[in-house]
């Protein structure tokens, strides 16, 4: 087999070689396909097919499919888990800068890490993207931070504030804008509760629009 596309790119930590698929007589079974017992590096518990552990890497690679290569045993929670850990679990490189940012900020906590982990089934940059996006916007949607925490976190710290409460990176110089824009802890639960999905460059365009409204 030739796989001219890794659909599942992660690490395996660990592969076994189980039963025949198909029970034969006669012969060494040596040239028999076998299923095989892949740990991969998010120590998930995979089954797939090969005829020999080279094969069944591939076969692997080829990604999940619910006849023969599926997840038997998913990943047990790690209380322990952080952003870095998943990052190197993934082997997620430095070339990939937006998404180990995104990662950082959308899963801020541990419980929101193994999520992310319970929720992934294949390993490549396209999966991983698509289900940052769709856990971010559920977040927003449904998850949001209470008035009361963020605007303890805004008297703190705005920039991080500002960073959990919009799940994108804000650095100082985002945060002036905001700032000289009117922008305020109070503004912006205004506009998340208006618009769960909008970004912080959006709500400054608004804070803008909204004091040369005035003036």
């Amino acid at each position: 087999m030739t796989t001219k596309f890794k659909v599942n790119e992660q690490a395996i930590k660990d592969i076994v070689r189980m039963e025949p698929v198909w029970a034969q007589k006669g012969g060494n079974g040596e040239n028999d396909l076998h299923y095989y017992y892949i740990m991969d590096a998010l120590n998930r518990k995979w089954q797939t097919i090969g005829i020999n552990v080279s094969d069944a890497i591939e076969v692997f690679e080829k990604g999940h499919n619910d006849t023969w290569t599926r997840i038997l045993e998913p990943a047990p929670f790690d209380p322990k888990l952080t952003a870095n850990d998943l990052i190197n679990m993934l082997r997620i490189g430095p070339d990939a800068w937006h998404v180990r940012n995104a990662m950082q900020i959308i899963l801020n906590s541990v419980e929101r890490r193994n999520a992310f982990v319970s929720r992934l089934v294949n390993v490549n940059r396209e999966d991983i993207c698509k289900l940052l996006y769709t856990m971010k916007n559920e977040y927003l949607q449904r998850n949001q931070l209470s008035d009361e925490v963020f605007i303890h976190m805004y008297g703190m710290n705005p920039v991080e504030a500002l960073s959990v409460y919009f799940l994108e990176s804000v650095d100082i110089h985002t945060h002036w804008e905001w700032r000289d824009a009117g922008g305020t802890s109070e503004k912006a639960i205004q506009y998340k509760r208006e618009a769960p999905f909008m970004t912080l460059t959006q709500a400054i365009e608004r804070a803008e629009g909204e004091r040369y409204a005035c003036t």
